[in-house]
Formats: C-alpha cells, sequence, structure tokens
C-alpha cells in the first residue's frame, strides 16, 4: 500500500470509529519503544557500579549512565582534570581544570546537567533571601533526553558521552587570543573529532564515579608546528579525568577567612549586607576532627594521607617524607598530633594516582616541563573543605634545571637565565622557585670548591627538596 492510500484508509477508518490493523500495529510499536527497560537497552553492556552506575557497550563503545530518582534534585561536586596532555595545547599531567557544583533535575523527558552560582550568600533570616535567585544565572550544561526508564523503581538511562565526550562539562581547548595578530606564530590545537574522541576508562566507586576521556584535535594544515613532544601536529590528544563526587555529610563547620593569617579561600559576596565589604569567604582547610576532643593534643579520627607516588625516584622519597612530615608540628599548634601521615604506593598497586581518593605526590619527567611543583586541591565549593589534593613534582623542573644552571654559571655566562615556558608566561612566572634553585646551586658549587665531602652535595640536594 502507498504511504497516501495508507493515510487516506486510516483518516476513513477513524472517522467510521474502526481500528485500522496498520494504525494498531504502529501504535503498539510505539508503545514497545516507550516502554524499553534499563536492561532491554544495555543487555550487550558491561555494568560499572558506583555513585552513579554506568555502561559501555561490548561491539561499540557507547556508554550509558544511569540515575536513580533518588540521585535528582540533588547537588554533586564535579572536578575535571587533565591526566596527560601538551603543554603548548595548554594541558600537562595533574593540571586540574575546574572544580565546581552540578545539580541534577528532570524536565519532562530531558535530563539537565546545571552548574550552580556559588559565589553568593543571603541570610536566611533577611526578606531579601526570598529574592536569592535575582538576576544571578546558573548555566545550564546539558539537556539530554531519555532512553530508558525502569517505572517501578524511577530509574532513568541517558548517553553518557554525550555528556563527557565533547565539551560540554568543561572547555578544553582554549579560547583564541582576539589580540593575536600572527596566530601563526604559536601552535594551537584543531577541532575537536567527534569519530576518535572517546572514553578511554570508567571508574566507579561509592563516593565518586570517574570517566576518562581522550579528546582529539585535528588540524589538516596547521600552521605552526608543535614542539619534539607533540608527535604529530595535526593531531594532538588531550586525557582528562571527569570526576563526580557525593556532597560530603560530614559535620564539616566552614571557617569564614581572617586577613590575620594566610590561606586560600572560596570567594562568596553576602547581598544581605550592607557593609562597604560584604565579604563571606570561607577558608578552603582540611577536615579533622580529634579523636581525642577532651585532650590538649590528639590524633585525629582521619589523618591527611599522603602517597608517594611510585614514579618518584628512590633517592628522594626520604627527603619528601621528611618535608611532608615537618608539616605536623604547625599541626600540632592547633591541637592535633600527627595529623599529616606518609605512605608509598606499591609498585603493584590496583589504583592510579589520578583517583580522587587518594592525595598523591606525583612525579613527571616532561619534555617541557610547565612548573618545578604544582599543588593544586580541590574543595566543596560550598563549604571550603578540602576534599583531596595533589602535588606534582618536575623532575626535570627541580633537578635537572639546578644542575643546568650549575654548567651556566660554571660556565660564567652573563646573565644567564633559563627560558619561561610558554604556559609560565601566561600564568605569570614565580621567581621564588629560581631563587631557591641559585641558592641550591651556590651550595653544590661551594661543596666542590672548598673541596669537602661529595657526601655534603648530596645533603644539600635533599634539604633543598626538604
Amino acid at each position: 500500500m502507498k504511504y497516501s492510500e495508507y493515510l487516506q484508509t486510516a483518516l476513513l477508518l477513524g472517522i467510521a470509529g474502526i481500528s485500522s490493523p496498520l494504525v494498531a500495529q504502529d501504535a503498539d510499536e510505539d508503545a514497545e519503544a516507550e516502554t524499553k527497560t534499563i536492561a532491554e537497552t544495555t543487555e550487550n553492556s558491561d555494568r560499572f557500579d558506583g555513585l552513579f552506575t554506568l555502561y559501555r557497550d561490548r561491539d561499540t563503545g557507547e556508554s550509558y549512565l544511569e540515575i536513580g530518582s533518588d540521585q535528582l534534585d540533588r547537588e554533586y561536586i564535579y572536578i575535571a582534570v587533565s591526566t596527560d596532555g601538551v603543554v603548548q595545547g595548554g594541558h600537562f599531567r595533574g593540571n586540574y581544570r575546574d572544580n565546581r557544583v552540578l545539580s541534577l533535575t528532570r524536565h519532562f523527558d530531558r535530563i539537565e546537567i546545571r552548574s550552580e552560582n556559588t559565589a553568593f550568600y543571603f541570610d536566611s533570616d533577611s526578606p531579601l533571601s526570598r529574592a536569592a535567585g535575582a538576576n544571578i544565572s546558573t548555566a545550564l550544561l546539558a539537556s539530554e533526553s531519555i532512553l530508558a526508564e525502569d517505572e517501578d523503581n524511577g530509574r532513568i538511562l541517558i548517553s553518557a558521552d554525550n555528556i563527557f565526550v565533547n565539551e560540554t562539562l568543561n572547555q578544553i581547548k582554549a579560547s583564541p587570543d582576539p589580540d593575536d595578530d600572527s596566530p601563526g606564530n604559536s601552535f594551537r590545537l584543531g577541532d575537536l573529532s567527534d569519530e576518535k574522541s572517546k572514553i578511554t576508562e570508567i571508574r566507579n566507586y561509592p563516593l565518586n564515579t570517574d570517566v576518562l576521556v581522550e579528546y582529539v584535535y585535528e588540524n589538516p594544515a596547521p600552521m605552526a608546528s608543535g614542539n619534539a613532544d607533540i608527535t604529530d601536529s595535526r593531531y594532538v590528544s588531550i586525557y582528562v579525568q571527569h570526576s563526580l563526587l557525593a556532597m560530603p555529610e560530614n559535620g564539616y563547620r566552614p571557617r569564614l577567612t581572617d586577613h590575620r593569617m594566610g590561606y586560600f579561600a572560596e570567594q562568596v559576596t553576602n547581598l544581605t549586607d550592607d557593609s562597604p565589604t560584604p565579604y563571606r569567604d570561607l577558608v578552603q582547610r582540611w577536615h579533622l576532627v580529634k579523636r581525642n576532643p577532651e585532650a590538649a593534643l590528639s590524633e585525629p579520627v582521619e589523618p591527611i594521607t599522603w602517597w608517594i607516588e611510585n614514579t618518584t625516584p628512590l633517592e628522594f622519597r626520604d627527603s619528601i617524607t621528611k618535608g611532608v612530615l615537618a608539616w605536623n608540628q604547625a599541626f600540632e599548634k592547633i591541637g592535633f598530633q600527627n595529623a599529616m601521615v606518609v605512605q608509598v604506593q606499591p609498585d603493584d598497586a590496583d589504583w592510579d594516582a589520578g583517583d580522587v581518593r587518594y592525595n598523591v605526590l606525583r612525579w613527571t619527567s616532561s619534555p617541557n616541563p610547565p612548573f618545578s611543583g604544582y599543588g593544586p586541591s580541590f574543595t566543596n565549593p560550598r563549604t571550603g573543605q578540602i576534599l583531596g589534593a595533589d602535588i606534582m613534582l618536575e623532575y626535570a623542573g627541580v633537578i635537572r634545571r639546578i644542575r643546568f644552571q650549575q654548567v651556566l654559571d660554571g660556565l660564567e655566562f652573563p646573565g644567564a637565565e633559563l627560558p619561561v615556558s610558554g604556559l609560565q608566561s601566561q600564568l605569570g612566572y614565580c621567581s621564588f622557585g629560581y631563587a631557591m634553585q641559585l641558592s641550591q646551586v651556590f651550595g653544590r658549587f661551594a661543596v666542590n670548591a672548598l673541596g669537602m665531602d661529595p657526601a655534603l652535595e648530596q645533603q644539600v640536594t635533599e634539604e633543598f627538596l626538604i
């Protein structure tokens, strides 16, 4: 039957109140499609249980995200970190990209993911709190169609690829500089490849879900070539880990900033405060609780545990341990004993240093080191609680650069100074590390010039690391 004849027959039968077998068949097929269960949709997929359940099709690699009804209308902490990349592309291992609060809500047949604005505070006792959302925009990052739903338990399924394998949650490629009149002078990433970009790994735990993605950028005719660490300037991969964490419920009490002490802070403005300084900034700090609340000096219920990554050169591990544990003296001033603990990641560890559940002292040796040391942490933006941190240490930046500088000084090159990498020039160069390097070089030079015990040269390096 031709399509026009089918429509005419269906219309006439409908007017006469008679059901057409063709219409009824189509209606049954639509109803079957609408009632497709999660089990049916994911029958050929591997399942990953954790904070959010994920599935990955065994044949196509297509991934799905399952959300329970009790997980909607709630907030989660989102973290994005570069697990590998190229410095010229603005990414390097351990580079924290984002730390914000996301919310999940349902809008009819779609799931919406929003980035919440945490920059403002309203006193609940003030009538102004009723206007807390006025002229403050949240960011609607994603609106995904529901692919399957189990009506008996309220669980729903959406595409995970549409959320993670693009720049929906986090901008990976930097925006171009509008003042750059010569784009051919510097290397740039190409366009994101939908075909090549993919989820490479899913790591799931009860309190956090980690999705690792390879973003492939293509530029068939680059105007500027990359450095030696870029194999082919036309095709560059950036690896990013997206982490979703359950909002902590541990009785943590936020602490407001006090300009008599040093800290990092969450910047918050009190819009119900009419003072010239309506600041309600929150100190970023760890959640330490005394095991013995009555004691003047007590060990914490849960210490801050640092893991020395198994990439760390063996000769530096003792020095690094001493350097970390030296901070315990500061914690004793506020009543905590052995607040920091150091352990070494086993060579056969079944966890990766990028796992946000672990605080890791990590070592790399890069062709184009972007730093000597880099110590980011991630927090709960609602409270300021530090949830975890990694310390990135660059062998080329800490050791090789120091010894290279010693060679330059020994050759008496006037004004000899190591070049600042492109990333450092963008972020602003800190001279403190360079001054420390010069001091360490002088110490090593003095040991050699005075014919002192060679063991002292190693001691100088160890004390520099501590």
